[in-house]
């Protein structure tokens, strides 16, 4: 998950509940490190925002995050 990531956060398929999923989130101040974008940058994505505001709060990033995982799996075990 990156600020400038090339596509959005749903984008990419988290349908199959049998597959593990990792998410790596950077620092709400500097990101995540050059190199790792660098070597990942077709799989970083984004949460799309205005232009007027450079980032959410972290924690409300991976809850964002992990409820798409969950919303596209069907809420598995959830009521």
């Amino acid at each position: 998950m990156e600020t400038f990531g090339s596509r959005p956060y749903d984008a990419f398929n988290y349908g199959d509940a049998e597959k593990d999923y990792y998410f790596v989130f950077g620092r709400e101040t500097s990101g995540l490190p050059k190199e790792l974008i660098a070597a990942n940058e077709g799989r970083c994505i984004r949460l799309p925002m205005t232009n007027v505001v450079r980032s959410l709060n972290l924690a409300n990033t991976v809850a964002v995050m992990v409820y798409e995982a969950l919303r596209q799996q069907g809420f598995p075990n959830l009521e």
